[in-house]
């Protein structure tokens, strides 16, 4: 009985010594978290929180204690309390974690396209078997919100921008020359392969402090660290034939690699007529050469490079010979161009101790344009004709050496928090020299030569202060020799994650870009051109999905006009303009079984007072409304897969010389850029086929372009002259080669089964 009484007076005495804790665990957006660990520090008491939040738990510990609360992925909390009640109430509040998988990503502006970003719009794969593309990135890009559809002329159009101010850049280096030679009023294409790069960035507007002098927008490319095996490549096509191979060491820590491709379209054009006569078919010769190896565990050294040569001569009707009236005196135009190009890059990544890293890239480019345009005679003779004087035999040589290296230190600090900072250095030498030969009197005109020691200096950080909440801070510093002034740019963006699949993102930048050439050759006490970037953006992503809405407005400012009254030459920097507009991008691979597409749609306000245009318009450039469907469908058990692409856009403005020729002092304003071409359609398809030949992963396409035959314009050209005295200028529509592009190529890989790779990505 007595150890009874003493047990039951034990118990009473432990009861009354014990203290009940509760209180619930939220994020910092109030949501209740599960499975929280709750525990009173040095002690076995605590509790785990349940569905919603809450827990429950008793202690004996007296005066003072500290509870911690303590969960995956967020940081630990720890509160002091002191036990004053039998019941007491502790609540806990947990910030997430820094985490780079759940992190938000400022995407306003930007797409992009590696295996290793969320947010991936486009993969190598995805841009090689694009219906349309023809293989070129560039071409493929033309399929994303912001990008116009001028396929008559070189460079990427991007938002009321012209085709110089879009920049591309490798491994952090600006590329002097991204496009191949071309004629006029025909397209060009992209030098690179896409299977060299391992992301790529295209940014419509607002891009890193990192890069400069691209007004409007930027493609940043990153070229493969070391292949996963050694391998080679060969291709046989309707334009050409090219293989390459690449060797990885038996230590898996360096490898190199050499390709060659040539590529002539002299027997393509013999099966499909086209409009204009090409005295040399489009024909080019490529080596390229990698070598990369790791320098250390995780530094790399990487070398990639080529040399090509292509040749290109064409005749087709003189306009202004038109105006005679009479086919025995029609004139023909010839043009033709050789190209000789070189190009290497050298690009180095180190991780140091203490979170810091160093991206160090050069890169040297050297270009040699023989321009040759002639007049023709029935006959194929140099004209006679005076109305042709100074033009019927004019040789132009251009040429342009290139050398840079860029320096980039990262310092990681705590909770993703980055910055970086550097500088880069720019040696660019222009020349060209003009000779007239009138009936074999040669005459050299007065060569133009330009040097330029570019500058600058950038700095950026990345801010994140949750994992729902970052922003990038910079600003960039450039000087130019050749200008004798210097600029100060600062960027600013900011992401707000709203869900688990949804974001906003908005952005300011401000951006200067030197005058082309052919201006400051005439002038060089030109300035930089100006342009202010609003972007704001929204982002939903899904598995599978991707919806994104942006909305932008850009402000440009002392752009180059060419009829200044007063100026050196005609020549300032007094020209404005400005671009808004609305873009939707959506890609889906889940809503219809088996079919990859994607959407995009731009709607694009832009007007500009530069050049010689004789008041504010919108330029022949851009089009108000572009869209773009992409669809890609690929049956595994045939191994066999189709591609399509729509494309349509209204039409563009042109100057019509006989409304309001922009020579003539009595212009007229009102009715200049009043004339639009007919809208423009195009429907491609492509069709895939996959098989393994004697081990060799191997895909047989056929592609035609433009399959229904519609009409396309893109402007008009117009005879200098009117040689009949009829009071109009004769005129010519600016049409595609041909009105359909067929190709058919094999193409077959080595020692790499891209089986898998083409399953996933709807081949």
């Amino acid at each position: 009985m007595r150890k009874i009484i003493f047990l039951l007076l034990f118990t009473a005495h432990f009861a009354q010594g014990q203290t009940k804790i509760s209180g619930k665990v939220t994020d910092t957006k109030g949501e209740a978290l599960t499975g929280v660990n709750i525990a009173v520090k040095n002690s076995y008491d605590g509790a785990t929180s349940d569905v919603k939040g809450e827990f429950s738990f008793e202690t004996n510990e007296k005066d003072s204690i500290t509870i911690s609360a303590t969960y995956i992925g967020y940081l630990p909390q720890e509160k002091r309390i002191m036990l004053s009640a039998k019941n007491m109430t502790v609540s806990f509040s947990l910030k997430e974690k820094m985490n780079e998988l759940k992190a938000v990503v400022i995407s306003a502006g930007s797409f992009e396209a590696s295996d290793e970003k969320k947010g991936t719009v486009l993969k190598a794969l995805d841009i090689v078997t694009t219906a349309g593309s023809n293989g070129d990135s560039y071409g493929a890009l033309k399929t994303l919100p912001g990008a116009q559809q001028t396929n008559d002329r070189e460079g990427l159009f991007v938002r009321g921008g012209t085709g110089t101010e879009t920049q591309t850049f490798i491994d952090g280096t600006w590329v002097r020359n991204a496009f191949s030679a071309s004629i006029p009023d025909l397209g060009a294409r992209g030098r690179f392969n896409p299977f060299i790069f391992k992301g790529t960035v295209f940014s419509t507007g607002g891009y890193s402090a990192l890069y400069g002098q691209a007004l409007s927008s930027a493609v940043i490319l990153e070229t493969i660290d070391l292949p996963e095996r050694s391998s080679a490549n060969f291709n046989l096509s309707s334009v050409g034939i090219g293989g390459s191979f690449q060797q990885l060491s038996k230590s898996k820590k360096s490898s190199y690699g050499i390709g060659y491709n040539y590529t002539n379209l002299t027997p393509y054009f013999l099966l499909v007529k086209q409009n204009v006569h090409y005295s040399q078919a489009p024909a080019v010769h490529q080596v390229d050469l990698n070598y990369r190896v790791k320098t250390s565990k995780t530094g790399i050294f990487k070398f990639y490079g080529y040399v090509n040569h292509t040749a290109i001569d064409i005749q087709r009707d003189n306009v202004t010979s038109l105006d005679y009236g009479q086919d025995s005196i029609r004139y023909e135009d010839e043009f033709g161009i050789k190209n000789k190009n070189a190009y290497a890059n050298f690009s180095y990544r180190e991780f140091f101790g203490k979170g810091w890293k160093i991206n160090a890239g050069a890169c040297l480019s050297s270009n040699h344009d023989d321009i040759v345009l002639k007049v023709l005679n029935q006959n194929g003779q140099i004209t006679s004709d005076s109305n042709f004087k100074y033009r019927e035999d004019l040789h132009i040589t251009n040429g342009n050496l290139l050398a840079s290296g860029k320096v980039v230190l990262e310092k990681s600090l705590n909770n993703l928090n980055t910055i970086r900072f550097g500088g880069e250095y720019i040696y660019n030498e222009e020349k060209t020299l003009a000779e007239y030969v009138p009936l074999l009197a040669l005459v050299n005109y007065v060569p133009s030569r330009i040097r330029e020691n570019f500058a600058a200096i950038f700095a950026e950080s990345d801010i994140y202060i949750t994992n729902d909440i970052a922003g990038k801070i910079g600003v960039r510093g450039e000087y130019s020799a050749l200008l004798g002034k210097m600029n100060v740019m600062p960027r600013i963006s900011a992401a707000y994650k709203i869900s688990r699949k949804g974001q906003f993102s908005v952005a300011y930048g401000m951006f200067y870009q030197k005058p082309e050439l052919t201006y400051l050759f005439q002038n060089a006490n030109l300035n930089y051109m100006r342009a202010d970037h609003y972007i704001f953006n929204y982002q939903y992503q899904p598995k599978d999905r991707l919806l994104r809405i942006e909305a932008y407005y850009k402000n440009y400012t002392s752009l180059i006009k060419t009829n200044v009254a007063g100026a050196f030459k005609g020549i300032a920097n007094t020209g404005k303009g400005y671009a808004r507009g609305i873009e939707l991008f959506y890609r889906d691979k889940k809503l219809i079984k088996g079919i990859d597409f994607w959407i995009s749609y731009s709607l694009l306000d832009t007007k500009r007072d530069f050049l010689n245009y004789l008041r504010s318009v919108q330029p022949d450039f851009a089009a108000t409304h572009t869209a773009n469907l992409v669809f890609k469908k690929f049956w595994v058990k045939q191994m066999f897969g189709i591609n399509g692409t729509y494309t349509f856009s209204t039409g563009r403005p042109y100057i019509n010389y006989n409304t309001s020729n922009p020579n003539l002092p009595n212009a007229d304003a009102g009715l200049f850029m009043t004339d639009k071409t007919v809208a423009y359609h195009n429907f491609s398809l492509s069709a895939n086929y996959i098989k393994t030949i004697r081990k060799a992963f191997t895909v047989f396409v056929l592609s035609v372009n433009n399959p229904f035959g519609f009409k396309q314009v893109y402007g008009y050209n117009y005879a200098a002259k009117d040689l009949n005295s009829n009071g109009i200028l004769y005129s010519k529509a600016v049409t595609p080669p041909a009105r359909q592009f067929i190709f058919v190529g094999m193409f077959m890989s080595f020692g790499i089964d891209r089986t898998q790779e083409a399953i996933d990505n709807n081949l």
